[in-house]
């Protein structure tokens, strides 16, 4: 699916297709969008925006393609996602270099991001292995006397899957999706981010280039004023059975609406507003370090970022001294992703100071059009924005508790659930205080950013539901599908 160079394209600049039944689809000059860089304040390429009717015909596609695909053995569908993994390593500094330049991300995150990617393809390539079902003991009937016959349970791919990845981690989350559901079985619609539709194409071209049969993998994508007829077409169509959906509370409660009138089930990974939590044994230097990082890797995009730091009344003093020392060593925070992000993450630390925060580093303050400085806001009021809203920005709000109890109230205080941390040179200290965190994800001694491949990762609460990566993820876009083989009559005992 190479870049379509095309005279009616403006400026003529390369063209991001729709991808359906593994080739380009016509293109029609009224329906480009621009594809723009922050950073450089300038259009990149063009992408065509799909229509209702253009993505009810991936939709049939995948389909067809269904009827084959479902067929393939776990073995196989796992060789042909190794074998994506190595042509994505291959391909690794070409794809790197189309994310950095559609969402304005520093190099080395990008380059984490197509490392950490095949890390998660090859470990649900792996995890084809344990798609198993299951033989349940036989019942008695209602007057306690034994049934005979067989009852098995087995696992079957769900159908055609709709999976709408987001641009802040555009190659890690679009790899896992997209592999979870190829695992299970099932043929995908992917609807590209209307922000790095030319990233997201590149992961499917590696798909393709291992051996993908044409159809089982359709990508498309839509300016954002197309997207809500798109999306409702491709879930209202009767192939597609599962909705795999990262992104925004917002847009997540607008999908899921979507999903619940056509009766669809949606696996969700959304917002979070992350808090860390500092116990008074923690090691301060090492836990305002990660901290740090936490709040301001990637300017702050990322829904498990550290967004909130909650520390013992003992150590306070101490611990924010050495963040803001921490927090000053950080160079820069990189760049939002459209010049709309930035104003959104200035706008909410203005809203905090106008109503009495503090800042302890750094505040509203732009380093380009595309930059905020790193900040530490305290004294926070309840009713700021910045309380229980992501900031997708480089900043932290910290606060003071007076004892586990109290800090443990105050980081489960948001509708957020995603991801917390809880720093203490004791385990079973920080495994008390983790048990009561609502979290999907706690980790101890390290940055909320954090996410192993082989471990379930999901959200509780406003952050979505349903589990991602590995076999958990597998399940996800399967089905356990009861058989019962019953008795001849003439074993019957209901017959004697």
């Amino acid at each position: 699916m190479p870049f379509i160079q095309d005279q009616s394209s403006p400026n003529n600049l390369p063209i991001v297709p729709l991808w359906i039944n593994g080739s380009s689809q016509p293109l029609k000059n009224d329906t480009f969008f621009p594809i723009t860089s922050s950073l450089q304040s300038k259009t990149l390429h063009h992408a065509v925006s799909a229509s209702p009717t253009s993505s009810i015909a991936a939709c049939d596609a995948a389909s067809t393609a269904f009827t084959t695909w479902r067929e393939t053995s776990p073995a196989y569908r796992r060789n042909l996602l190794l074998k994506a993994a190595d042509i994505l390593d291959m391909r690794a500094e070409e794809i790197a270099g189309s994310q950095v330049s559609e969402t304005s991300c520093p190099p080395p995150f990008a380059g984490f991001n197509i490392k950490m990617g095949t890390v998660y393809v090859r470990g649900i390539a792996a995890a084809t292995s344990e798609i198993r079902g299951t033989v349940p003991q036989r019942t008695t009937s209602g007057n306690g006397e034994e049934v005979g016959g067989l009852t098995v349970m087995v696992r079957e791919p769900v159908g055609v899957v709709l999976v709408i990845p987001p641009w802040n981690g555009a190659v890690i989350l679009p790899l896992r999706a997209i592999s979870m559901a190829l695992a299970a079985g099932c043929t995908l619609v992917v609807k590209a981010s209307e922000l790095c539709p030319r990233t997201h194409h590149h992961l499917v071209e590696c798909f393709e280039e291992a051996g993908i049969p044409a159809g089982v993998i359709n990508i498309i994508q839509a300016r954002r004023e197309d997207a809500a007829p798109v999306v409702e077409a491709i879930v209202s169509h009767k192939a597609v059975r599962k909705v795999d959906f990262i992104g925004s509370a917002a847009v997540g409660s607008k999908i899921g609406q979507v999903c619940a009138k056509y009766l669809k089930p949606i696996l969700m990974e959304l917002g979070g507003k992350g808090p860390a939590v500092v116990l008074e044994d923690a090691d301060l230097r090492k836990a305002a370090g990660l901290c740090a990082m936490g709040a301001v890797l990637h300017h702050g995009q990322l829904c498990f970022s550290t967004e909130r730091i909650i520390v013992h009344k003992s150590v306070y003093e101490t611990f924010t001294e050495l963040l803001v020392a921490a927090m000053q060593k950080i160079p820069e925070a990189g760049n939002a992703v459209t010049e709309q992000s930035a104003i959104h993450a200035y706008d909410v630390l203005v809203d905090a100071q106008e109503k009495g925060a503090r800042f302890l580093l750094g505040g509203p303050e732009y380093v380009s059009k595309t930059s905020l400085k790193p900040t530490i806001v305290t004294d926070v009021k309840r009713n700021a924005r910045i309380w229980d809203e992501e900031t997708f920005g480089p900043s932290v709000t910290v606060y003071v508790a007076e004892n586990d109890n109290d800090a443990i109230e105050k980081a489960n205080d948001s509708a957020y659930g995603l991801s917390a941390a809880v720093h203490s040179t004791n385990w079973e200290h920080a495994y008390n205080v983790a048990k009561y965190l609502e979290y999907g994800q706690v980790q101890i001694n390290n940055m909320t950013c954090i996410d192993s491949a082989g471990s379930p990762v999901r959200g509780l609460k406003g952050s979505g539901w349903g589990q991602s990566n590995s076999i958990w993820g597998i399940n996800e876009f399967s089905i356990e599908k009861t058989i019962a083989f019953h008795p001849s009559a003439e074993s019957n005992p209901f017959t004697h």
